[in-house]
């Protein structure tokens, strides 16, 4: 199964932390990588309309985000950016396409 997931998190995507699966609020799927690529590239560039900035890192993933929505992080007792990471997935791992 091909998809493309959206993480949301108080860190950038692209660090792939154990567990980032859980932070999976949006998924979508295709046929095969074709698709996904495509839907992967239009993502993107509905993102870059929908929030304010982007930073670009590791395997070359985006995270988006709108520099006024953070959260309380009890753990670090400080506020936190929200960042929004969409990655490509093959069965539900990580897909790297470079």
């Amino acid at each position: 199964m091909y998809e493309v997931v959206i993480v949301k998190a108080d860190y950038e995507g692209w660090w792939l932390f154990d567990g980032w699966q859980d932070n999976i609020i949006n998924r979508h799927q295709f046929n095969d990588t074709a698709q996904m690529l495509s839907g992967y590239k239009s993502i993107l560039e509905q993102m870059k309309n929908d929030y304010s900035s982007y930073i670009q890192g590791k395997y070359d993933l985006c995270a988006f985000f709108n520099a006024c929505e953070i959260e309380f992080c009890e753990e670090c007792d400080e506020d936190v950016q929200i960042f929004y990471t969409p990655i490509m997935t093959k069965n539900n791992e990580f897909y790297n396409n470079l």
